[in-house]
């Protein structure tokens, strides 16, 4: 008996194919970004200031590597990142815990829009913005956000710390 079939108690293991991976595909891990205490995800107090030093930035977006470089980018202004949240459910809980300074709202959150949320934002006064790729669709938008100001996607960094700036004058 081979001694494959010995270990499975006398069945021949299946065997998969090999998988031929293309070495120019880099795969990302599908999870968020680390949420990161005190700016180098260790927990101790590390502090940069920055123009944004001070402030609690709610970041809800779906997608990994968008909000890892947009949580990094604010860290590195000095803001604290609430998030980043994946869901519009995940960003409700953050929000009901903490109440932050600004918030960057993706609108589509795999399949939900982050509408809901924007309304409670508005009645707590926190100032936001949409950094989206439904910016130019006004008929998407209810009448309650459509003043909020958009960002297409990809949002460029200077682009998004001028118009958080803008929203905490």
């Amino acid at each position: 008996m081979p001694p494959e079939a010995v270990r499975t108690g006398g069945i021949a293991p299946m065997t998969r194919p090999p998988v031929i991976r293309d070495p120019r595909v880099l795969l990302f891990p599908a999870r968020r970004a680390p949420h990161r205490e005190g700016g180098d995800g260790t927990g101790t107090q590390q502090t940069i200031k920055g123009p944004m030093s001070g402030m609690t930035v709610l970041v809800v977006e779906d997608d990994f590597i968008v909000a890892y470089d947009m949580q990094t980018m604010l860290e590195e202004q000095g803001a604290r990142v609430l998030g980043p949240a994946t869901s519009l459910r995940e960003a409700q809980e953050l929000l009901a815990k903490e109440q932050p300074t600004l918030a960057v709202l993706d609108v589509n959150l795999g399949g939900e829009y982050v509408f809901p949320l924007a309304d409670a934002l508005l009645a707590k006064d926190v100032p936001f913005v949409f950094a989206t790729a439904y910016a130019d669709n006004d008929k998407l938008f209810p009448q309650t956000t459509r003043s909020a100001p958009r960002l297409a996607k990809p949002v460029l960094p200077n682009v998004l710390i001028a118009q958080l700036m803008r929203l905490k004058r």
